[in-house]
């Protein structure tokens, strides 16, 4: 695993926190992860699409769906 940090603004309060998606090398594909906000703890939803382990999109949406 390599390290994937990015930083992300809340679908709830829209503060900005970092998160670490811990996405290996040679990964390909999409990826769904929830992370809770750091400021108002609210479940965000964290799709990414991964090209070799670098991401190439990314989008948050509520993840209390």
């Amino acid at each position: 695993m390599i390290s994937n940090e990015q930083i992300i603004m809340c679908h709830f309060c829209f503060e900005t926190f970092q998160v670490d998606l811990g996405i290996s090398q040679t990964f390909s594909g999409h990826d769904t992860e929830i992370f809770d906000c750091k400021v108002c703890c609210n479940p965000n939803k964290i799709d990414t699409e991964v090209y070799e382990g670098e991401v190439s999109f990314i989008t948050v949406s509520d993840g209390n769906e």
